[in-house]
């Protein structure tokens, strides 16, 4: 049975599109997993952006209701006018005058009450901000007074330690508490130390992967541009090249390498089949990890990290 598992193929399909121009730009896939009788999509698609406006402030749909209430106001005042004019009494008119003009009055003091009240909103505002910057003034000051507090006792400290060396005292050591983590300089020289040793099983490990997986068919239609036309044609090359050594692994293949130097553009469309044993995947990374210098780095490594626990702790 472990046998049977390991010896079955897996089998790889992708399909994807992607176009890139100034008018339209699309991206879209299908990934598709094959395993004995295990079977499974995945679609890729660019999720569409949807377009939300922005909300208006608080003080914009404010002023929006009061320039609708003046025009409502407008309104009424202009139809209060026309109903004067019809009646031919001139008291009833004089009366329906005073009567509107009070109304208008009545108006223009609830407006200025309502412009008062905006008045006192924003001085209150403007109170709690200036609030707000005293307070951060203050804790700036605490932080300058407490930053001070310590200058000052490690100045009397490093007085206490000078007369007691004076006097014959040893300064107490202290204790210095252990670094959480890798420095930068060590970070770097296990890098290299990593490539030195590990550069050799790399390249195998990559070139066995890369043999276990066969491509059973590969069908691509590029067609690109970039803005500088000799950009363009050191891609091209490049393509090719590439192109050239899918050729020698796969029997099935075609391409279709299309430069564009006028315009930059991306316009892609690919297929392919892949099929890849489990085996062909496990040997290989066994391989690399039971490799005499991936055993002595590892060991170096562990080597180090124990040696320095030990000089900490003693």
């Amino acid at each position: 049975m472990v046998l049977f598992i390991l010896f079955t193929a897996i089998g790889l399909t992708f399909k994807l599109k992607i176009l890139s121009l100034e008018e339209k730009k699309e991206l879209k896939g299908i990934f598709t997993v094959k395993w004995l009788l295990f079977s499974h999509t995945f679609s890729i698609e660019e999720p569409e952006e949807s377009e939300s406006l922005p909300e208006e402030p608080e003080k914009l749909k404010k002023d929006k209701a009061v320039k609708g209430k003046q025009s409502e106001i407008d309104l009424k005042k202009t139809e209060k006018v026309r109903v004067t004019t019809e009646p031919q009494d001139k008291t009833e008119v004089k009366k329906k005058r005073d009567i509107e003009e009070r109304e208008v009055e009545k108006e223009r003091e609830v407006e200025k009450e309502r412009e008062v009240e905006k008045e006192r909103e924003v001085e209150k505002e403007r109170e709690v901000e200036k609030e707000r910057e005293v307070e951060k003034e203050r804790e700036v000051e605490k932080e300058r007074e407490v930053e001070k507090e310590i200058i000052e006792e490690n100045e009397k400290k490093e007085k206490r330690s000078i007369i007691e060396k004076i006097r014959g005292k040893k300064k107490p050591e202290i204790e210095k508490a252990p670094e959480s983590g890798m420095t930068s300089r060590e970070k770097l020289h296990w890098v290299m130390e990593a490539f030195r040793s590990l550069r050799r099983p790399l390249f195998r490990l990559f070139s066995d992967l890369l043999n276990g997986i066969k491509i059973k068919r590969l069908e691509s239609y590029v067609m690109f541009g970039l803005s500088d036309p000799a950009d363009t044609g050191m891609l091209c090359g490049f393509i090719h090249a590439v192109a050239g050594l899918a050729y020698n692994r796969c029997k099935n293949c075609s391409f279709s390498i299309n430069p564009v130097f006028m315009n930059p553009m991306v316009d892609f469309k690919g297929d392919m089949e892949i099929r890849v044993r489990i085996y062909s995947l496990i040997y290989p990374m066994l391989k690399f990890m039971f490799n005499r210098k991936t055993l002595s780095f590892t060991y170096s490594i562990i080597k180090e990290k124990l040696w320095g626990k030990q000089k900490l702790n003693s």
